[in-house]
């Protein structure tokens, strides 16, 4: 997985720091996923295990919980956090008390999470989408997929991936593993969400990108200069998070989806 250098910044670009990209946590370090809990809180997985709350208001950064393993995704919902790992482990946390259990185990390594209904979704290093009913056991419910750091999901319940060994942009069917290609890159596509507005977005060497999944319609939104970063997560009030390489922390990129 490799990164693009920054570029220098062009009307409409974000250029970071500004007004429009700030840096809320510098000591943050470099997570490998973020979640935003859209209650004022942002949560930062980390590959050697940590689990920690960024607390928006007051900028305080606490331990949910440590020693979660080889860390790769997060997602939030309902108090708890979903963390997959790269030993083929999915953990549900809960987050008032830090307490974890094991939802699934002996997986291929795991990347992307999302949560759908009651149901947890994960990607794999197989190419798969692995479904994981809450008291059920985990089975897999697409392939062909590739290779996607993330998942997302609609409001209809469809899954999005972004394949970086090939470049493009899927929606899976979760229901029938029907897969359809949205867009095709030719770079390494490294984020998926989709926003508010239903529409998919996903990033390209520091450009974002989105998509609309009813008519395949393809549109620039922004590059994002200044920092190094790999992927963003989006918040439901249309700001994203990311984090630049090295210690750079977390940045704050403002209404990213009404650009």
């Amino acid at each position: 997985m490799s990164l693009a250098a920054p570029a220098v910044a062009a009307a409409g670009d974000v250029k970071c720091p500004s007004t429009d990209c700030v840096r809320i946590a510098p000591a943050a370090g470099s997570p490998v996923a973020i979640a935003p809990d859209n209650a004022g809180a942002v949560y930062l997985a980390y590959s050697g295990g940590d689990l920690l709350k960024l607390d928006l208001a007051s900028g305080a950064l606490d331990t949910v919980t440590t020693g979660l393993g080889n860390l790769r995704g997060v997602a939030v919902a309902g108090g708890s956090a979903y963390i997959t790992n790269f030993d083929g482990m999915l953990q549900q946390v809960d987050l008032a008390t830090g307490s974890r259990r094991t939802l699934a185990a002996g997986l291929p390594s795991l990347f992307g999470v999302a949560r759908f209904g009651t149901t947890t979704y994960v990607t794999d290093g197989n190419g798969e989408i692995v479904a994981v009913p809450d008291g059920g056991t985990a089975r897999v419910v697409a392939t062909g997929l590739g290779f996607s750091y993330g998942l997302a999901f609609d409001k209809a319940g469809l899954a999005y991936t972004a394949d970086m060994m090939t470049g493009r942009i899927l929606q899976t069917n979760v229901a029938t593993g029907t897969t359809r290609v949205l867009a095709s890159q030719a770079y390494e596509p490294t984020s998926i969400s989709v926003g508010g507005d239903g529409l998919v977005y996903f990033m390209v060497a520091g450009e974002v990108k989105r998509v609309n999944a009813a008519t395949g319609v393809q549109s620039h939104v922004t590059n994002i200069v200044g920092i190094n970063t790999f992927s963003f997560s989006l918040a439901a009030s249309g700001d994203a998070y990311t984090t630049g390489s090295g210690s750079d922390g977390l940045w704050r990129i403002a209404g990213l989806t009404s650009r």
